[in-house]
């Protein structure tokens, strides 16, 4: 552009000037050259030209809840970091679309990727702090066959900058989601070594620099500290090699940590014991682990006893327990604990939480694992019924299948159980129903199963009924079939029975 144009322009009041940058085609590239000749521009036509990409009131990105970048946005990265009035970020959230399985699909795509995930970094790095980041890889399928090696490397060097950036930030929030990236086996196979071997020397070398550029000097003592107090892993890019290498040297560094969330990870069961083993955050008090894998009885008491501090323990309804350990070590804290049948008694039974006052037992149904009352009283039948009769127990059972009737949902009858076995039932104050396809079967269902127990005082109903239901029909009835329960959620709506007689 012209410099004396420009000149020219600038004696125009900022009225004058503003209605002139509306009446332009605001996403001309033009326009945000304009806003680098001088400050007064800046400040004028940026915003206009962010403003046509999505980025609507650029001014106040500062003092607003959260920047929201899609794909399609992303090219706008490189405009947002000549902002100069952007100077922090309370949150921000970038998706990322990738997919080498797209017909059609340009290994350029790959460049245009890394380009992207650098462009956020360097944005970042020129703010002065952002509170809480999201990195959203659900878009992201890519799987590496005919590329060579070098795609990996420049794909997990792009990826440990950005996360350093976002560390280097005083970050608090980190959640990472999705993103699904594939080597093909082939990849590593050389004349002088097998292919077993060379998979591991690469994975181990990229790995330490991974760590070491983390850490800075491999061989120092010291560790770089954050301001990283709640960590969401919903990917399982940051749990594989070589990734995984930041992931902990980034949680072991995080002396504010409190709250670690790794959910849906699919990764290898072996991979498990090495990462937990490897973790070490002492000033834990949130975790939660909703996997579908198994857990070693002894990892999970090691792990255990190295955070002593935890008080909220979601362990999910798909995790198993595999062996068992007897420990001396005490989780003194733990107010909060949801976990499967067999978690809960080798947490409680084993005085593990001696003083936990809430507990969440969670029971999956599915068409090949029916409602069994008398497997989970078997798997609590170690516990004190002094201790279940002290804590706020709540049943949540999750059903999986679809369904007009509901044959099945309780396994064929069993023989009666003896009389000092625990009956879990009976001890439940809150009965939580959650179903993946609501059925008119759930209403006869629930009024068949409620009088069970005797404790509860509240029942709550998500998915599971169809629109149509008559609610207040359905809570007057609930009341008749347990006179305990004081309140009923139908789908998040809180329904008081204290009107019912």
């Amino acid at each position: 552009m012209d410099t004396r144009v420009v000149t020219g322009i600038l004696r125009l009041p900022n009225e004058i000037l503003l209605e002139i940058l509306q009446q332009l085609d605001a996403s001309d590239p033009g326009i945000f050259a304009l806003s680098t000749f001088s400050k007064r521009l800046h400040y004028l036509a940026l915003p206009v030209y962010l403003a046509s990409h999505g980025i609507v009131d650029a001014p106040e990105l500062a003092s607003q809840d959260c920047l929201t970048l899609a794909p399609s946005q992303l090219h706008v990265l490189r405009a947002l970091g000549t902002a100069l009035f952007i100077p922090s970020l309370k949150r921000i959230h970038c998706s990322f679309s990738l997919s080498s399985a797209r017909r059609g699909y340009s290994p350029r795509e790959m460049d245009v990727f890394l380009h992207h995930i650098r462009s956020l970094a360097g944005f970042l790095s020129i703010l002065e702090r952002v509170d809480e980041v999201t990195l959203d890889f659900k878009g992201c399928n890519f799987w590496v066959i005919s590329e060579t090696l070098d795609v990996l490397e420049r794909y997990t060097s792009a990826i440990s900058t950005l996360l350093n950036v976002i560390l280097e930030k005083q970050c608090k929030t980190l959640d990472v989601e999705g993103g699904m990236f594939v080597v093909h086996p082939s990849q590593f196979q050389t004349v002088a070594r097998p292919p077993m071997n060379k998979h591991h020397s690469f994975i181990l070398a990229v790995g330490r620099r991974l760590g070491s550029a983390f850490m800075g000097n491999g061989e120092s003592s010291g560790k770089p500290q954050t301001n990283l107090a709640a960590f969401s892993i919903r990917s399982s890019m940051l749990l594989l090699h070589p990734c995984n290498s930041w992931t902990v040297a980034a949680l072991n560094s995080a002396s504010n940590i409190v709250s670690l969330s790794v959910t849906h990870v699919d990764i290898p069961e072996r991979s498990w014991d090495e990462l937990l083993s490897g973790l070490h955050a002492p000033t834990l008090k949130h975790l939660s682990l909703n996997l579908s894998c198994r857990l070693r009885a002894a990892t999970i008491d090691e792990f255990l006893g190295r955070h002593p501090f935890i008080s909220t323990l979601d362990l999910g309804r798909d995790l198993l327990l595999e062996g068992d350990v007897l420990s001396k070590d005490h989780i003194r804290h733990l107010i909060n604990l949801s976990a499967t049948p067999n978690y809960v008694r080798f947490l409680m039974a084993d005085k593990r939480a001696p003083a936990v006052p809430y507990v969440r037992v969670l029971v999956k149904v599915a068409p090949h694992a029916p409602f069994n009352v008398a497997h989970i009283n078997h798997a609590l039948d170690r516990c004190d019924a002094l201790r279940l009769d002290s804590v706020h127990l709540t049943l949540v059972v999750t059903v999986e299948y679809a369904s007009s009737h509901w044959t099945g949902f309780f396994p064929d009858e069993v023989p009666s159980e003896t009389a000092d076995r625990v009956d879990t039932l009976r001890y439940a104050r809150a009965l939580e129903l959650i179903a993946t396809h609501p059925s008119d079967a759930f209403a006869p269902l629930a009024l068949r199963w409620l009088p069970s127990f005797t404790a509860l005082q509240s029942v709550s109903f998500s998915g599971c009924l169809h629109k149509h239901l008559d609610a207040m029909h359905f809570v007057a009835r609930v009341k008749q079939a347990c006179r305990e329960i004081r309140s009923v959620t139908l789908d998040g709506e809180t329904y008081s029975t204290r009107e019912f007689p």
